[in-house]
């Protein structure tokens, strides 16, 4: 049992090699400082893909209070699963778009074989024991000699673990900030004007106990913006000297963990949110499911500015932004950023979160994705960007840094540690702490 499941609590476990939990016993606040205490996705990915729990017969299994299960429930279903293509439309994504990205993420999740192929629900994947003070529940049955496991909830963070004669009072009071297992560097951010540039503050993902997860700051012509908010993102502001004030905009490409801890992207002055219906419906779930709000409530945090796919590029503090939405397990983004600064052309793509060419074949093959949509993906470059950040993390749902090397112009490989052979000196594997400049 994990008890308390503050950000990245997975790297933590890994780096410690500790057994993985399958069960997570969650304290009555679900966040704390600048941090969310349900961060429930890594471990819960951790028992389905690598534990092979589902196919061991077993669920992963969350304690929390009876009011907070509906939204945790919630929570991980848009975070796993993703929205359902009527919640989409609703949101205000246009009924084509939204049909398409249901039918991709459909596609690319975790099927069950006792619904003739349909995805797991999240009821199939995880059983939630709700309790309220005062209150036990048995979340290990007796096995042979060895006896029933029950946790007795004492108070808003205090439980007592009751195992055959034997008890443990365990305490989930946070007294204070939280930090990562791994070290943060960055140099001084530079948000002068006359630049383009990109900074690194992390370049892997929720498995990677060595490394922070994906985000992005950019300095176009002195507007910062940040793209993605991983997790412990203050601390990576304190090395860098930059105030969460600088910050002009905030762009949100989805909402998996490693892209964004809800509760570090909120300020007492509101971001300037930019991204689409369907992904800013997500977030409003997981802020409900965190604060225990509606998702009225939820949009105080943040000053949202739609996106909208299908216009023109729009204009993000004086920068020209082409968005599309990338092939992922739930909705994502990419962007082609261009501005011209003191006479030099630069043009930035970003790919997202996106899956590899060949496993895009595979797809389009079994009727995963329209024909419209696949052409998009094989035509997203025409030559003229001038840096190229392509996800190559790899496995089911990312792609593939191979498919590049025959490529031309300069090339940033992001989403992995995992890049080991010598790469064609216009390419490289960015690392945490870079700064990588966009102009010609």
């Amino acid at each position: 049992m994990l008890f308390g499941c503050p950000p990245e609590i997975l790297k933590r476990i890994m780096a410690s090699h500790l057994p993985m939990p399958d069960t997570v016993v969650l304290p009555e606040k679900l966040q704390h400082f600048h941090s969310s205490q349900a961060s429930l996705e890594f471990p819960l990915y951790h028992f389905l893909f690598v534990q092979r729990g589902l196919e061991r017969g077993r669920k992963y299994q969350v304690v929390a209070r009876p009011e907070q299960c509906e939204g945790l429930m919630d929570l991980l279903r848009v975070t796993v699963i993703g929205p359902e293509e009527k919640e989409m439309v609703k949101a205000g994504t246009p009924p084509g778009v939204a049909h398409e990205l249901y039918r991709e993420t459909q596609y690319m999740s975790l099927k069950s074989p006792a619904t003739k192929g349909q995805p797991y629900s999240i009821p199939e994947m995880i059983n939630f024991f709700p309790l309220s003070n005062g209150q036990n529940c048995e979340v290990y049955p007796a096995q042979e000699k060895m006896p029933a496991v029950f946790v007795e909830r004492k108070g808003p963070a205090e439980y007592r673990i009751l195992y055959g004669e034997e008890a443990y009072d365990i305490d989930l009071s946070v007294s204070a900030l939280q930090a990562p297992n791994y070290e943060i560097e960055h140099q001084k951010f530079d948000d002068s004007e006359g630049l383009f540039q990109i900074t690194v503050l992390g370049r892997s993902n929720g498995f990677d106990p060595n490394d922070p997860a994906n985000g992005y700051i950019l300095n176009i012509d002195g507007k910062v913006i940040l793209w993605d908010c991983p997790a412990y993102l203050h601390l990576h502001l304190k090395k860098m000297g930059l105030s969460p004030a600088r910050i002009d905009a905030f762009v949100l490409s989805h909402v998996h963990e490693d892209h964004i801890d809800t509760t570090e992207a909120l300020r007492d002055t509101p971001f300037e949110l930019y991204t689409t219906p369907e992904i800013y419906y997500s977030l409003l779930i997981k802020l409900a499911g965190v604060f225990g709000c509606s998702l009225e409530e939820a949009k105080k945090y943040h000053n949202w500015h739609p996106i909208d796919i299908d216009s023109q590029p729009m204009d993000i503090c004086g920068a020209k932004f082409g968005f599309f939405h990338s092939v992922h397990a739930i909705p994502a983004l990419g962007a082609r950023i261009e501005k011209t600064v003191n006479g030099r052309r630069g043009l930035l793509h970003i790919s997202g979160d996106h899956l590899s060419y060949q496993a895009l074949k595979v797809m389009h093959k079994e009727g995963g994705i329209s024909d419209e949509r696949y052409n998009q993906m094989l035509s997203l470059f025409d030559g003229s960007e001038t840096l190229i950040l392509v996800d190559a993390g790899g496995g089911a749902i990312h792609g593939d840094y191979r498919e590049y090397l025959k490529s031309q112009g300069r090339i940033a490989f992001m989403h992995t540690g995992l890049v080991n052979e010598e790469l064609p000196p216009s390419m490289q594997l960015v690392s945490s702490g870079q700064v990588l400049d966009v102009l010609d």
